[in-house]
């Protein structure tokens, strides 16, 4: 799965099969970006998928840390 640049964001869509499938997902992504200082926009579409936007606020733009957590979204959800 390809990250996109949209808007000047990293965007991509994931689909679960239940919702508890995406909460689990979300926490363990919620606790990594946590662990590098770096918060990911999301939304929660149909309680299945969620689509997530990263940039950099404060740079106002798509840095290294963007690129990181993508990679850890993508590796983790390949090997959910």
């Amino acid at each position: 799965m390809d990250w996109k640049i949209v808007d000047g964001k990293l965007v991509q869509l994931y689909q679960f099969d239940t919702q508890t499938q995406l909460a689990e997902f979300l926490l363990k992504v919620a606790n990594y970006a946590d662990s590098i200082d770096h918060h990911p926009d999301y939304k929660v579409f149909q309680c299945s998928k969620v689509e997530f936007a990263l940039f950099t606020h404060d740079k106002n733009e798509i840095t290294e840390l963007d690129h990181q957590l993508a990679a850890f979204i993508t590796s983790y959800y390949n090997n959910y």
